[in-house]
């Protein structure tokens, strides 16, 4: 039977979370994880339930019709690539999130500096084309000739992100212009902060951030923030192992697909981008883990000594990387990536 929709349903007011989702249970746990939610009217809901839990606990006044329309237009402008889509932001919300809530910063920052950080990480690969800041330069491409090749795709999701945020009246939420100065400032820094050409910048600074002080200056406030939102962005690693082999093989798919456009284009290809088997993306995995992310989660649990499960799960993971290449090793057969 069809359920008709009365003229009062049909005018109903977009809401932050719909009273028809149910938001999974372990939606506060670093063991959550989208990549098996592939509806965009739930991932949508999931994000309003981020934003609706920190606008109560922070006591922020947004306008959440508003916010709603935000999350729904980011989520169009996503595209639909096998990594930087917008299960991807989802995650890196949540994460964001988590970070705040159990690192016990949220005090510490100001509301709208919170609020501003949990844009921009659901912002902050929005209309992503799939491809490195390399392949843009390298292309010639036009964003790289907008952004004269500095942080290219960065300075897109940013700049879109402003422009939704304009085009929804998010913007028009803040009147005072201190305070969206400071809100912009914050999305800037922390959407940028992504670019990985700017990761050691970004634990050095991240590092000096006196967390002791009882009191921090607004600049100190934006860095700890764009500093959860990087944080976050390299979450992958210290996630449950299942979840690490599939966002692993989605983003070889997505690198791969991007060596057949530059030898198809003649543009130079970064060898470890180019993975036809499993064997070489425990290579890789096992390579970014020793080089980037326990230098990373090492200096985070060094700063919140009652995190320090984060890098213990990241050493499991490092181990079952391991153990996984050496099975690959040992079998002649060519363990293929499903293209």
């Amino acid at each position: 039977m069809t359920r008709s929709i009365s003229p009062a349903m049909s005018r109903r007011s977009p809401e932050l979370v719909s009273e028809y989702i149910h938001i999974p249970d372990n939606i506060e746990t670093f063991e959550f994880d989208t990549y098996l939610i592939e509806e965009c009217f739930v991932l949508k809901n999931i994000a309003g339930y981020f934003f609706k839990t920190i606008l109560s606990e922070l006591k922020l006044d947004i306008d959440e019709i508003c916010l709603t329309k935000f999350i729904g237009y980011i989520c169009e402008h996503y595209n639909r690539n096998y990594f930087h889509n917008f299960q991807h932001a989802v995650n890196i919300l949540q994460m964001t999130y988590m970070l705040l809530n159990k690192s016990n910063m949220t005090h510490k920052i100001k509301p709208h500096i919170v609020f501003a950080g949990l844009i921009a990480a659901l912002a902050h690969d929005v209309d992503h084309p799939g491809n490195t800041n390399s392949y843009e330069i390298n292309s010639m491409s036009k964003l790289a000739r907008l952004y004269n090749d500095i942080s290219v795709l960065e300075n897109h999701h940013c700049a879109l992100a402003f422009e939704l945020m304009d085009h929804t009246g998010l913007s028009q939420c803040f009147p005072d212009k201190a305070i969206y100065r400071e809100i912009r400032r914050t999305i800037i820094a922390s959407i940028l902060g992504t670019d990985m050409s700017k990761h050691t910048e970004c634990l050095a600074k991240f590092s000096r951030v006196p967390l002791d002080n009882h009191v921090l200056t607004i600049d100190e406030q934006i860095t700890l923030m764009s500093s959860l939102v990087h944080f976050a962005d390299l979450s992958n690693p210290i996630k449950p192992f299942d979840v690490c082999i599939e966002w692993s093989q989605r983003i070889s798919l997505e690198f791969y697909q991007q060596t057949v456009k530059e030898e198809l284009e003649g543009l130079p290809i970064h060898s470890f981008m180019k993975v036809r088997d499993k064997r070489t993306m425990c290579l890789n995995e096992i390579s970014f883990i020793l080089n980037i992310s326990l230098p990373t989660w090492g200096l985070f649990v060094t700063r919140f000594n009652h995190m320090s499960f984060l890098r213990e799960k990241l050493e499991s993971n490092l181990q079952q990387w391991r153990d996984l290449e050496a099975k690959y090793n040992a079998s002649d057969e060519i363990y293929q990536l499903d293209y």
